[in-house]
């Protein structure tokens, strides 16, 4: 996220990119940086707002997260990598693996362009820390810190963003047990159901519905 807007447009792109590329070699035809910046919904995508996507998919290719067939006066075709960034294969996660999975109501309400880049990064921080888990979840700043290397400016600014579109509750927990020093603690719930498309929600309620003992 480093790096002002462009941190936005490059994470708004790659997550994105990963929802298009389903298939090995996990690529993606030549698309205009121009319907980019028209998909993300960019100001003036013709010239500004291609130049921003052309900046960012530079950047992920340096960074060795997605190979760039670069073709003068032409769009590049892309393939993506492994998230790791050391440039081997992209491969699929599977359920032994770790990984945070973004539902299609990202893109389908619109959440993808009306959230800020930072708002976007904590989201997917705080479904990585919720991880499937049914309750509110807590992490202490100096983990947060270690871990997603979010300064707390960042953390507060983009919380703030989450809940005011009614994407995350926080909600207070004592921290210890009865014989220890009582603190109050910050908890974090990510409303999934927001983040899933409607036929994903049905099949998820469904889903639910079967699980529940008789």
């Amino acid at each position: 996220m480093r790096g002002g807007q462009g941190g936005e447009v490059r994470l708004k792109l790659y997550v994105t990119m990963s929802l298009l590329a389903v298939r090995a070699p996990f690529d993606l035809p030549a698309i205009a940086a121009r319907s980019w910046a028209e998909a993300l919904d960019l100001p003036d995508p013709d010239r500004n707002g291609a130049r921003r996507v052309t900046d960012a998919i530079d950047w992920l290719a340096e960074n060795k997260l997605l190979a760039a067939e670069r073709h003068q006066g032409a769009p590049s075709p892309v393939r993506l990598l492994s998230q790791d960034g050391l440039g081997n294969p992209y491969t699929r996660p599977t359920p032994a693996g770790r990984y945070v999975r973004l539902g299609l109501g990202l893109w389908y309400h619109g959440w993808v362009v009306r959230l800020s880049g930072t708002g976007l990064a904590l989201m997917i921080v705080l479904l990585d820390l919720q991880g499937g888990r049914a309750r509110p979840q807590w992490i202490s700043p100096a983990q947060a810190r270690r871990r997603y290397d979010l300064s707390p400016d960042t953390w507060t600014k983009a919380l703030k963003e989450l809940q005011q579109l009614e994407l995350v509750k926080v909600t207070r927990q004592i921290q210890g047990d009865f014989f220890d020093y009582r603190r109050m603690r910050n908890a974090y719930w990510v409303d999934e159901d927001k983040l899933r498309a409607p036929d994903e929600a049905l099949g998820t309620r469904r889903r639910r519905r079967q699980a529940r003992p008789r």
